[in-house]
């Protein structure tokens, strides 16, 4: 079987968005994938890309707190 590749990352920005697209678009900008973003952070991949298309809107739980990581929410 093959390892599993843990990625390390040093350099994701703070983020500070006004739109879910700003978001996508700070993180493309510094060269950090949405799934580095969310081992990083320790969220689910799917929630971080759901977030970002606006699918989930961050009212509550682990949406919530990827809103608030990116800068588009206030911690409650």
């Amino acid at each position: 079987m093959k390892k599993a590749q843990k990625s390390t990352i040093v350099n994701i920005p703070t983020i500070r968005a006004k739109t879910p697209q700003d978001a996508k678009q700070v993180l493309q900008d510094h060269g950090v994938t949405l799934k580095q973003f969310a081992d990083k952070h320790n969220f689910g991949y799917r929630t971080v890309s759901e977030v970002v298309r606006g699918v989930n809107k961050g009212l509550h739980g682990e949406g919530h707190k990827v809103a608030v990581a990116f800068g588009l929410k206030k911690a409650a």
